[in-house]
């Protein structure tokens, strides 16, 4: 199911114009693996093969160790990669609202100089009607259950069974299927190329040989399936129950790997690898019991908000670079526009991290801001190398940690005279004025719930995203 994007020619975006011209202009592909942990991967040290493809790219261009997510689900992080702003920023926090058309894109801003933009996605809350299609000339809906669900809305009938598709619909063949077909266009111009890969999220349910890659012996009841509502899926479940759980969460990932590799692959075929820019990277990881809790969506500890980058630009980022300075989210558009040759648009958050593939170094001591607005959370955390604080502003107490010497965030610090939580709080207080700053400068804007379609309102309710009330429910977050 294509959608047609929403693209601008004013001058907000012009911009984006100016650099280099079309024929020295790099392809670019995006690939976000939606609930992918870097913890989990080959190239970042997991011990398990669950990445043999995402691992080589990592070799062929530069592998960022330190990258930290905007928050903790797929919208707020995908609009914070897309328009370079903090969550806070660009407004876009709950399912009740969608990016605000003001908001300039990335998919705009190359549309604006030049590139045929196309996306492709396979997760509910990248739907086109939350605005993440801003900008794009085609933007296609890669789950299975798109039709059947407004066929079943439109007979009146129940949408149990499409409410539990959305968890449990496997994606991967139709994403590359579709992304093979475009590719082989042979377009005249450089392109855009976002692809959404959605099958590591819960449902852990990988198809043969994955599902018994990591734990073929095992014969327990767990399945991975109904992971939000399995009540045998708890903090107190057996240790050999929750190992094989893992190994499904590690299949999904080898299975969606494998078809990673398939599109660099065809981008290979197609004679377009040196020309083309791919950044692979995810919008938050999944917990799995290391603070008390599953999935996501809850919570701003590491294993949610610490996620995989690698960028491979053949010529321009050289080749098995390894950086351990700490990037975040909103610096991969201005990174992105740096190595196409771009102006980036007015009034960014991100900086460009191209300096430091020749040999540089970033301009600033970032630190690290990732929120969550929804579900009744009001928290922030800010993190910097070996130290954070997770602040929840409704009850006014913060968390801090040494992440040198308690990388697992087990232990906060005790004592208003830690010389760490003192630092922490002056992080914090001068990433609060800069978050409040922006906010002034760019005004915070983003459509109500009442701008999305009546119908697709009754889809998110029925699937179970948003409750009745409108509000984001508690076991079904994206």
């Amino acid at each position: 199911m294509a959608h047609a994007g929403c693209k601008r020619n004013d001058e907000q975006t012009d911009a984006g114009v100016r650099g280099r011209s079309d024929e020295s202009r790099p392809n670019i592909v995006m690939i976000s693996i939606d609930t992918l942990r870097s913890d989990h991967l080959g190239s970042y040290g997991y011990d398990r093969d669950t990445s043999p493809r995402i691992d080589r790219l990592a070799t062929e261009g530069a592998l960022f160790e330190n990258m930290i997510s905007s928050t903790s689900w797929t919208l707020p992080a995908h609009c914070a990669l897309f328009t370079g702003l903090s969550d806070s920023v660009h407004g876009c926090v709950s399912l009740n609202h969608r990016l605000h058309v003001s908001r300039v894109t990335l998919a705009e801003t190359l549309n604006s100089a030049g590139y045929h933009t196309a996306g492709f996605f396979s997760g509910p809350a990248m739907h086109p009607v939350f605005g993440v299609s801003q900008g794009f000339d085609e933007y296609v809906d890669c789950t299975s259950f798109a039709e059947r669900t407004m066929r079943t809305l439109a007979g009146g009938k129940s949408l149990d069974a499409i409410r539990l598709a959305s968890h449990a619909d496997i994606t991967n063949p139709r994403v590359y299927e579709r992304v093979r077909a475009w590719l082989r266009r042979k377009l005249q111009r450089p392109f855009f190329l976002f692809i959404h890969m959605w099958d590591v999220h819960a449902d852990y349910i990988p198809p043969a040989p994955y599902d018994k890659m990591f734990d073929p012996d095992y014969d327990g009841p767990i399945t991975g399936e109904d992971f939000a509502t399995d009540p045998s899926i708890n903090a107190d479940m057996p240790a050999r129950d929750l190992e094989h759980l893992v190994a499904l969460y590690d299949g999904e990932i080898a299975w969606t790997d494998h078809h990673v590799g398939l599109i660099l692959d065809e981008l290979d075929a197609l004679g377009l690898r040196d020309s083309t820019l791919v950044t692979l990277l995810s919008d938050h990881g999944d917990e799995h019991f290391e603070h008390g809790r599953k999935g996501h969506h809850q919570t701003l500890f590491d294993e949610v908000i610490r996620v995989p980058l690698v960028i491979r630009f053949p010529g321009r980022v050289p080749a098995g670079n390894r950086f351990a300075v700490q990037v975040r989210m909103i610096d991969v558009l201005p990174t992105i526009l740096d190595l196409a040759g771009l102006s980036k648009p007015d009034k960014l958050m991100g900086q460009s991290l191209s300096p430091l593939f020749s040999g540089g170094q970033l301009k600033d001591d970032t630190i690290a801001v990732s929120e969550l607005y929804s579900e009744g959370n009001r928290l922030r955390s800010f993190r910097r190398l070996g130290r954070k604080l997770i602040y929840d502003e409704r009850v006014r107490k913060g968390w801090a940690f040494d992440l040198e010497n308690d990388p697992l965030e087990k232990n906060p610090l005790q004592g208003p005279d830690d010389p760490t939580l003192q630092a922490l709080v002056a992080d914090a207080q001068a990433a609060s004025k800069r978050l409040a700053n922006f906010r002034t400068a760019v005004g915070v804007s983003s459509a109500p719930a009442g701008a999305l379609p009546e119908k697709v309102r009754r889809q998110l309710q029925r699937l179970g995203y948003i409750g009745t009330d409108g509000e984001d429910t508690e076991t079904k977050s994206p």
